[in-house]
């Protein structure tokens, strides 16, 4: 049971990165809503799978220091008491409930990669890739259709399939790095077919440009210094791989948004989205740490940036104040202390000079580079909100912590099998309760249903994210 269960969320995440960057796989859903649907799905799938017993094979648990355990016991109590405070706790259990699956997605993520290694990455991959073939067809159709027909492209075109062009963003920033591995892992020696994948590669970063999102190309070139002073040497075929399809793809981008609209008349662009001011981030950043001042110790509760008034976003766009505001400093900072130390234990496990005996250094370097590149993006941009952005981030981790365990033995852990049961038993039933008065109407088309009075703009959790009065 579990292993169709494991395979069932394989495919629900290779429906996530393919099909739904391109179409709403659910009825009565738009893009961003049937992303978290499907997100959901793959979080109760991973949720079963321990509940069944798929967790007590999970190699990362064996490996919890005492500190480390203890550190996670004592957040969810914070979580708790946060949520047991906040103005709608029912909003609180749902942030936790989606938190603490999307760690189940890690621990699945950890096991598959033990049982399927290579062949793992593969398939995640490659569909990745086809996602990003789909979406760059439906791109340049719409590029080449307002010069056949002469009409201008007007912002968000021709990005589509998303409520905002910065969700598409955050998206291809956990993905372009990724993508990379065909040349450089998968020993692919056909040398016209490495042509195309490049080809891909640069057209992927044509998107990037034409989207014009100053916060990805600072996190990348954040992730870059970063990776280079790290691994030095052995980080160098990624980094140059990495610089290649940039200019590539800058290259392109000049001449499919620049040149050649200059010579045909018209042209094709008339806007752009790219801001002059930062004027808005200031303003989320500036309510955040009001939040803060006001409930330091347990904060306005999880999800609870979408409770207060707000004409700009329901969350600050900046991943350490949201944190600080909706769960407390305490709660922020143990958060960070974690994630400082797996950071400080990934790279003595992996580092350059460890790495020249293995066959992984690659993947080493890439799921590295791809963490720090998020992590970074997340300090300006809502990347631990967006459905498809938390899944990748799970899934990144949980490579992480199976690689990191790697070549450890699995067994079954007798001794506490009932509590890694119970947990994610919980966590199910806190997730089913708290999102199905406001799933159910979405998912029958129910308008009249759907909870109303939000005091807030733009998506969270939904993609009419406030949360109701």
């Amino acid at each position: 049971m579990t292993r169709i269960i494991k395979l069932l969320a394989i495919a629900l995440f290779v429906l996530l990165v393919t099909l739904s960057l391109n179409f709403s796989l659910l009825p009565n859903l738009a893009g961003y809503d049937d992303k978290r649907v499907l997100e959901l799905m793959i979080i109760s799938a991973a949720l079963l799978w321990a509940i069944l017993g798929g967790i007590s094979l999970a190699p990362a648990s064996q490996n919890w220091n005492t500190k480390t355990r203890y550190g996670s016991y004592l957040l969810l109590v914070l979580a708790g008491l946060s949520a047991l405070l906040s103005a709608s706790p029912r909003h609180a259990v749902l942030e936790i409930c989606l938190f603490a699956g999307l760690f189940y997605v890690c621990q699945l993520t950890t096991t598959l990669w033990h049982e399927y290694r290579l062949k793992l990455i593969q398939w995640l991959v490659y569909a990745i890739l086809l996602g990003a073939v789909f979406y760059m067809v439906g791109f340049y159709t719409g590029y080449l259709a307002s010069f056949l027909e002469a009409i201008p492209l007007r912002w968000p075109e021709p990005f589509f399939g998303f409520s905002n062009v910065r969700a598409f963003n955050q998206y291809q920033l956990w993905t372009l790095a990724l993508v990379c591995l065909p040349l450089l892992k998968f020993n692919i020696e056909k040398a016209s077919l490495r042509r195309w994948l490049f080809v891909i590669l640069a057209s992927w970063w044509v998107l990037l440009f034409a989207s014009v999102s100053r916060g990805v190309l600072l996190a990348w070139f954040t992730a870059m210094l970063i990776t280079a002073g790290c691994y030095r040497q052995i980080a160098w075929p990624l980094l140059r791989l990495q610089l290649t399809t940039f200019v590539t793809g800058l290259s392109f981008y000049g001449l499919l948004f620049h040149l050649l609209p200059f010579f045909v008349v018209g042209g094709i662009l008339t806007s752009t989205v790219l801001r002059d001011q930062t004027n808005d981030r200031i303003s989320l950043w500036t309510q955040a740490w009001s939040m803060i001042q006001a409930h330091p110790w347990f904060g306005v509760g999880p999800m609870h940036y979408a409770w207060y008034p707000n004409a700009i976003a329901a969350h600050p766009h900046n991943s350490i104040l949201q944190l600080a505001a909706e769960w407390g400093l305490p709660a922020t900072l143990l958060m960070l202390s974690l994630a400082v130390h797996g950071m400080f234990c990934w790279l003595q496990r992996f580092n350059p000079i460890s790495l020249q005996a293995t066959n992984n250094q690659h993947l080493a370097v890439t799921l590295f580079f791809t963490l720090v590149a998020n992590a970074s993006y997340s300090l300006v941009d809502g990347v631990i909100v967006m459905p498809l952005s938390q899944v990748m981030m799970a899934v990144i981790v949980g490579l992480m912590l199976g690689l990191y365990n790697d070549n450890q033995p699995t067994k079954k852990i007798r001794r506490i099998n009932f509590l890694h049961r119970l947990f994610p038993a919980v966590v199910l039933i806190g997730l089913v309760w708290s999102v199905l008065p406001e799933l159910l109407p979405r998912l029958f088309g129910n308008e009249q249903m759907i909870p109303k009075g939000y005091q807030t703009t733009g998506p969270r959790f939904w993609q009419e994210g406030g949360i109701a009065h």
